[in-house]
């Protein structure tokens, strides 16, 4: 948010309206600890450190404004307010208020800090040694505070659009060049058209299938029912833009384009999940990259009875997918990051290819596709199977919420849901209904329809993400520029006899990812690190779950609960892929490793000590990394990927829908999304769900023809 915007934002935020006077107080001192102005002396030694590395380029006003940023800084708490809103469940609340309450008194105070006195009243520097404790704590629910609050005034003040410390950092904000006034798309589409309430709203309106949804599922099955000639509506929860009216500042993207408002936590705040919700579901706003199922995954779904996986067809289905998107490899050009991410790898000999990108060959060199495509280059569904399903006749709504499936005699023929927050609902009727609204809403649909299989909303898989950065000396990264997410190494698929099931690639740069992944070591500490923003790349893990435990539940109001709870299997492999990243951004000269757990310290070289992998003293924070393993709480991690929540089958008693994505229950009810995988894809999900629900679809149309 703009500093202008966040005490408005915030003027009607649950959290600064709930909270009391004496707990405020005792916030307060919890976040001017996490984020204090430093004394003329750290100042000064700050500026001694960076002087001393050769590609800091920050001027004293940059050092200035890094050095001054506190709580009191205009914006700073009401961005926080807003951020604990978005990001605190309303039932979670007596949790943090009860904590701050403890804190509030001598003796509540003493059972978390050792010390009898009102926090409040601590020292500053006495206060600094608590929340280092609670960061370095083996108890988890000690980690768990240090975690809610370092997390989230960090974030809120470092990720306020236009302000002095995302400026004084060297980062951008949003794409210079595509943000600038009369910039003109590479690409121009036409605006889609959209139903009116009034249209909707004719008795005698019926289709022959309703798919709601738009992303990797139901743009599909919309493109392909509409070809095979059927009358064809999508229903969409999310709000179209059109190219034009993309905006590449990152918390108005989130606020226009994600689930929630941008990423949310799991019920227990372990992790952090960012889902798109716009007119093309997350194919609009994700990082291009378009990877085919490995054999082995197909193979296991094979073995699970679903023989469609091994299958000619699905190869087929999944060439057709590569055709339609445009993935390739040939447009490519890395940017720093991802070259850094090369060169590592080659020089430890580790596995190494390109990303296809689904851009048509053209190379794209925009690091924030995260916010969508602005030049109209990204061939998501709404550049893809989408117009497709308009030049067939498709017709589409968007800002519109299902409430329902409706059924009669056990079979789906319609839908009712309410447009533009409109408190009428509206029923139209249709021969098939498919429930393509992601991993996290579509078990909501089924069950509010009355659907009872006791699968729907369990076996959620999340493909857990860490991520790591190294800090360099000799260079300007330069992070968020050029191409996103265009190296892919599988190097931990055979490491010591293990398949660890974890892809490395590089994300989009972005101050809430840096600040993930560098936790706070104290503040003259933690302000030079922001200040080398410019030095710095980033490695992500992204894991494949093998026997995690996850499930969704929905609020009254319609907002979706996580519950995930890590398997020991699934931590050994975040720290295997912490490892193998953090060697790999050494062997590429980085002097510092950072990472997000929270009970490790960063591996920094000394002055005149080389920059090598088989250093003693690294290899020695390799062995202490692992040995730290993963606690509960113990450090930040994110998931924008959900899968499996209405998984395909051939049992009613493991599996929500047939191996055609009809639902067991329900006659021609399916599902049509990444909520139908049977297990963890391993790699990011848009292609394979995109040829699922070409299977999905062609299994649609055999119905009808044999009816």
């Amino acid at each position: 948010m703009t500093i202008s915007s966040a005490t408005n934002q915030a003027n009607s935020c649950y959290f600064g309206s709930k909270i009391s006077i004496n707990q405020e107080k005792t916030l307060k001192a919890i976040l001017s600890t996490i984020l204090a102005p430093l004394t003329p002396e750290e100042k000064e030694s700050l500026k001694k450190n960076l002087s001393e590395i050769p590609s800091v380029t920050c001027t004293q006003k940059d050092i200035d404004v890094i050095s001054d940023l506190g709580l009191s800084t205009p914006g700073v708490y009401e961005s926080f307010l807003q951020f604990m809103s978005v990001k605190v469940l309303p039932e979670d609340l007596d949790g943090v208020f009860g904590l701050l309450d403890v804190l509030g008194t001598p003796e509540g105070t003493k059972s978390l800090t050792g010390k009898a006195v009102k926090f409040e009243d601590l020292s500053h520097e006495q206060r600094t040694e608590v929340c280092l404790s609670w960061k370095f704590s083996d108890n988890p629910q000690l980690v768990g505070i240090f975690k809610t609050f370092s997390t989230a005034i960090l974030s809120a003040a470092y990720n306020m659009s236009d302000s002095p410390h995302q400026a004084a950092m060297g980062y951008p904000g949003q794409d210079p060049i595509r943000s600038a006034p009369g910039y003109v798309p590479c690409i121009v589409r036409d605006r889609y058209k959209f139903m009116t309430e009034k249209e909707l709203r004719d008795p005698a309106l019926k289709f022959d299938a309703i798919v709601i949804g738009s992303g990797a599922g139901g743009g599909v099955c919309a493109a392909e029912l509409s070809q095979a000639g059927l009358s064809v509506l999508v229903i969409e929860k999310g709000k179209y833009y059109h190219e034009s009216e993309f905006t590449s500042d990152v918390p108005t993207a989130y606020k226009n384009l994600y689930l929630q408002g941008g990423s949310f936590a799991s019920r227990k705040g372990e992790l952090s999940i960012l889902a798109g919700s716009t007119f093309g579901g997350a194919t609009t706003v994700n990082f291009l990259a378009s990877l085919k199922p490995q054999h082995f995954v197909r193979e296991e779904w094979a073995k699970l009875g679903l023989t469609h996986f091994t299958s000619s067809k699905f190869s087929e289905d999944l060439d057709k997918v590569y055709k339609r998107i445009g993935a390739e490899t040939s447009g490519i050009k890395h940017n720093e990051p991802n070259q850094i991410f090369v060169d590592g790898c080659k020089k430890l000999g580790c596995h190494i290819e390109d990303i296809p990108q689904n851009t048509g060959g053209l190379s794209h060199e925009c690091g924030w596709c995260l916010t969508g495509c602005k030049d109209g280059i990204k061939n998501g569904t709404s550049n893809s199977w989408l117009r497709i399903a308009a030049a067939n006749n498709a017709r589409f709504v968007d800002q519109a919420t299902v409430s329902r499936v409706i059924i009669t005699d056990g079979k789906a023929t319609g839908v009712e849901f309410k447009i533009n927050g409109s408190d009428t609902p509206i029923s139209l009727n249709a021969s098939r209904v498919v429930v393509s609204a992601g991993s996290l809403h579509s078990p909501g649909i089924l069950s509010r329809s009355g659907l009872k299989n006791k699968n729907i909303g369990k076996h959620l898989r999340l493909h857990p993400v860490t991520v790591i950065y190294g800090l360099f000396e000799d260079r300007q990264v330069n992070p968020f520029e050029g191409s996103l997410m265009t190296a892919l190494s599988n190097s931990l698929e055979n490491l010591d006899g293990e398949n660890y099931g974890s892809k490395l690639e590089v994300p989009h740069h972005t101050t809430d990812m840096y600040i993930f992944g560098i936790p706070w070591q104290g503040g003259k500490e933690h302000k030079e690190r922001m200040l080398r923003f410019r030095q710095s790349s980033s490695i992500i893990a992204l894991v494949r779950d093998k026997d995690s435990v996850g499930s969704v539940e929905h609020t009254k109001d319609g907002k979706v609960i996580v519950n995930y709870k890590l398997s020991d299997q699934d931590k050994i492999s975040i720290i295997k892929a912490e490892e193998r990243s953090a060697m790999i951004l050494v062997a590429a000269g980085a002097r510092e490793i950072h990472t997000g757990f929270f009970g490790m310290k960063p591996f920094i070289f000394e002055k005149n000590e080389p920059t090598e992998v088989n250093n003693p003293r690294f290899l020695q924070w390799i062995d202490a990394l692992n040995k730290n393993g993963m606690p509960d709480n113990a450090m930040n991690y994110f998931s924008a990927h959900q899968l499996g929540t209405c998984r395909m089958g051939v049992s009613p008693d493991t599996s929500v829908t047939q191996p055609t994505g009809e639902t067991w229950e329900i006659k021609d009810l399916y599902v049509c999304d990444a909520s139908l995988f049977p297990t963890a894809s391993g790699v990011n999900p848009m292609v394979t769900t995109e040829a699922i629900s070409v299977h999905v679809s062609d299994s649609i149309v055999k119905s009808i023809k044999l009816a």
